[in-house]
């Protein structure tokens, strides 16, 4: 028979060809899943402008995620780690759909971060957005911009973090 091992991150079980997580993992990941799925749909129904709502659930949008999830052979484009194939990958796009709408489905102005990456770049967009001409410099930014915040951000972080466990 087959093997490989589960998909929870550090596991090391062995399972046959076709499952994906070993009975500890499968039972986190189900509850993960479900919570996900429910901020989810909160965030579409109560926070998201309903037309990107419509256009993230759109047949055009659903190809375009595909594609650049091969095109970047599933890694995080600023941490360089790889992201499962298991529809929790983040396609997002450089330039906001908000403020660069005729962008939206620019295979140029998308790219595949992890959920991690994205949120800290989301974090630094809503920073720029909120500067002074906020709007226009969003609207400019490379991903080589972007890169370099977050890595550098990330890189505080666990220096942070380094810091709090030695003076414990």
């Amino acid at each position: 028979m087959r093997l490989r091992t589960c998909s929870h991150i550090g596991c090391h079980t062995k399972l046959p060809i076709g499952t994906t997580y070993c009975d500890k993992h499968k039972a986190l990941h189900n509850t993960t899943t479900v919570s996900t799925r429910i901020n989810q749909r909160t965030y579409n129904q109560e926070q998201r402008n309903q037309e990107a709502n419509t256009f993230y659930h759109s047949k055009q949008w659903t190809k375009m995620r595909s594609y650049v999830y091969a095109r970047d052979m599933g890694m995080c484009q600023i941490t360089g780690q790889p992201i499962l194939n298991d529809g929790r990958y983040i396609t997002d796009h450089v330039h906001p759909l908000s403020i660069a709408p005729d962008e939206k489905l620019d295979s140029n102005n998308l790219w595949l971060l992890s959920i991690e990456a994205h949120n800290i770049k989301t974090m630094i967009e809503q920073q720029l957005l909120n500067s002074p001409n906020g709007k226009n410099k969003a609207k400019h930014v490379t991903k080589e911009w972007y890169t370099k915040r977050v890595l550098s951000y990330m890189a505080k972080q666990r220096s942070v973090k380094h810091e709090q466990t030695n003076t414990n």
